[in-house]
């Protein structure tokens, strides 16, 4: 976010604005009524925006206040795709995606132009963040599928798992933890028939005590029982997030894990106020440009691909609904004033690949980095409800826009603004994919080191058992050459002794070396999420770095875009143009009318000049730029004037019905050729009169 308002502060007073800006400049300063009235034959689609931008700019009317807003939601929009980030992958990718976002050129570009833009895309990732919650998509919220919330290679080690839940011999599994009973026992290790099998050493330790634990010390499993305890103990201690322990096939212990959170259908049972709050929002956002209701299509494959419940297809199509009849009527009104767009033209495949090379781009080292982890992110998808949700966002949209465009030309970038939030998204999950992939090769050989330590600590069991049976039976040999039954007493009487010390001591040294083992285990699992989350740590300074090389590689096109020639006109360059090249009292004439933009934006270097075509203003026509006097009219006003300016739309399809007037009574002086417009002198060919 901060990231995002910096971006977008800097630079933001261009000292101009554009065409586009000037509507809303002259729109939002009129009085309610008044915006009503205008609404009705022109820029319906805005209505919403203007009303917003009415009180800011009766409070202070500037061009850096027009903007603020624009700034304010793109840096809402920023949180918004890195708290998507969070919820459907992990905290790493919400903090790469929403930097990849405001890094973006397009992104800024929107983000210091006082239109509706940047706030729609705020309304559409607010919309699909309410859509992931009603859902349950995001992590945890799901127990497994396609949907889950859960990486797609959970099988496969990983960074997030620890060798203690994988079958294979680590630290806190050795062949001494496994049960006499199992294959692999020794015939003195078996229980006899009929007899029941002794308990583990992990029982031993947690429930017999000193005493339990002399009574477990009579046989040749006596040396194993400290390292079977601290073998249980590492189990019970290796990951933090055991719930329970389920025994299986052979009573080897295995990790169950709950779910943290309740699935798709729980969360959607309680969920009706977010249904509510999503379909509030998509109606305010379509309510500030028509085009965005095309995220309800993105967000019905999401459900789709997500194999949703049917409460949640329910919960989704009835705040849909509701959204699309709030917004049915503004798209009736804004289909009969499309002639606004009628210099649109009909799209090519080249136009929606320009889209493309905007939103993902636009340098081409960027686009190409950027094409390529959406791959990777696509192909081999980690987190596969953020491919559920970003995929079709940025999809979609501008497939329907262009298919709608073939009817009505109506393609352009900034009505698909709000789909650009799908690609960090899934560029930032490409990265975590890789980076994935990384870890996963470091875990597998750690595991294989540990499971090397583990065959080493069981070699050294099994030599101590045998060094002890060589022991008894040297033992065995010495007393069998006593003579006498008084040596035969005596050494049974001290054997007695000796069995008693052993015993006690050696059931101190269960529970105390016990204890020490399970403190020690702890202590090094302990460091283990240590070098973890450092390695973690390394991975996401890492991400930032390479989108802050990103950013400074297409810093040349940041500060074009903060340049006054960055939009299509420079309207306060104009009217310092004129202003000098005119003298007061002069008449002039706009043709066609929409080039009144320039004295309204601008009217201090135009103050002196006369609007002798003007019939009535706009703010009292219910138009932007006024009604203009029919020829006759306009023939009398000119009735004693020696000369007229005329500045003309620098557009050749443009008819220009005043120069027709001018024709046979002016001529043409000279004609200057300015950014957008054209300005030509025409003087009297006669006597006036």
């Amino acid at each position: 976010m901060a990231v995002m308002l910096a971006l977008g502060l800097w630079g933001l007073d261009r000292g101009t604005m554009w065409r586009d800006e000037s509507a809303t400049y002259q729109m939002a300063r009129r009085t309610v009524p008044q915006i009503r009235d205008a609404l009705g034959t022109v820029d319906a689609v805005h209505g919403l925006y203007y009303l917003l931008m009415h009180p800011l700019l009766a409070l202070h009317p500037s061009e850096v206040t027009m903007r603020l807003p624009s700034v304010l939601a793109a840096v809402a929009a920023t949180a918004l795709v890195a708290a998507l980030g969070c919820r459907l992958a992990r905290p790493r990718v919400g903090l790469w995606a929403g930097l990849l976002y405001a890094a973006t050129p397009v992104v800024t570009h929107y983000a210091q132009e006082g239109r509706s833009y940047a706030l729609v895309t705020a309304g559409a990732a607010w919309a699909t963040y309410l859509l992931v919650g009603a859902a349950g998509l995001a992590v945890g919220a799901a127990t497994g599928g396609a949907a889950g919330g859960v990486p797609a290679d959970r099988s496969a080690p990983g960074p997030r798992a620890t060798p203690a839940d994988r079958p294979a011999p680590g630290p806190g599994v050795t062949p001494a933890d496994r049960p006499a009973s199992g294959p692999g026992a020794t015939p003195a290790d078996r229980p006899a028939p009929g007899q029941a099998p002794t308990p583990g050493a992990g029982a031993v330790s947690r429930a017999a005590g000193p005493a339990g634990a002399a009574g477990a010390a009579g046989g040749p499993a006596r040396s194993a029982a400290p390292d079977r305890a601290a073998g249980e103990a590492g189990r019970a201690a290796s990951d933090a997030r055991v719930r329970s322990a389920v025994l299986v096939r052979g009573g080897v212990p295995r990790v169950a894990r709950a779910a943290s959170a309740p699935g798709p259908e729980r969360a959607a049972s309680g969920a009706g106020w977010r249904w509510a709050a999503y379909g509030g929002v998509v109606a305010v956002t379509a309510l500030l440009h028509v085009f965005a209701v095309l995220m309800l299509a993105a967000h019905a494959l999401t459900l789709l691909v997500s194999r949703a419940p049917r409460r949640v297809w329910w919960g989704w199509g009835s705040a849909s609904a509701g959204a699309v009849c709030a917004v049915l009527p503004l798209a009736a009104l804004a289909r009969r004033q499309s002639a606004q767009i009628a210099w649109i033209r009909h799209p090519t495949p080249g136009r929606l690949w320009a889209v493309v090379e905007d939103f993902a781009g636009p340098s081409a080292l960027v686009l190409a980095l950027n094409l390529l982890l959406i791959a990777v992110a696509v192909v081999r998808p980690r987190w596969r409800s953020l491919t559920a949700v970003a995929l079709p966002l940025f999809c979609v949209p501008p497939v329907l826009l262009f298919a709608l465009a073939f009817h009505r030309p109506c393609f352009h970038e900034r009505y698909l603004l709000f789909a650009l939030a799908g690609i960090p998204l899934l560029a930032a999950a490409g990265v975590d994919r890789l980076a994935g992939v990384g870890m996963d090769g470091l875990a597998r050989v750690v595991a294989r080191c540990w499971g090397v330590a583990g065959v080493e600590r069981s070699a050294r069991v099994v030599a101590g058992r045998r060094a002890g049976v060589g022991v008894d039976r040297w033992a065995g040999v010495v007393s069998d050459g006593l003579v006498g039954v008084v040596a035969g007493w005596l050494a049974r009487v001290v054997a007695r002794c000796r069995a008693a010390v052993e015993a006690d001591r050696l059931a101190g040294v269960v529970t105390d070396r016990g204890r020490a083992m399970l403190a020690g285990r702890r202590a090094m699992l302990a460091r283990r999420r240590a070098v973890v989350g450092g390695r973690r740590a390394v991975v996401a300074a890492a991400g930032v770095l390479a989108v802050g090389c990103g950013f400074v590689w297409q810093l040349p096109l940041h500060q074009r875009e903060r340049e006054p020639l960055s939009r299509q006109d420079d309207l306060a360059a104009l009217a310092a143009a004129v202003g000098r090249l005119t003298r007061s009292g002069e008449p002039v004439l706009y043709d066609p009318p929409k080039e009144r933009r320039i004295a309204i934006a601008y009217p201090r270097p135009l103050a002196g000049l006369r609007d002798i075509a003007l019939g009535t203003p706009g703010p009292a026509s219910g138009t932007l730029y006024g009604v203009d006097v029919g020829p006759a009219e306009l023939l009398r006003r000119l009735g004693g004037a020696r000369s007229a300016w005329v500045i003309a739309a620098d557009e050749p399809e443009t008819r220009r019905a005043k120069t027709t007037v001018l024709t046979g009574r002016f001529r043409l002086a000279y004609s200057l050729c300015l950014p957008g417009i054209r300005l030509e002198h025409y003087v009297r060919a006669g006597p006036a009169g």
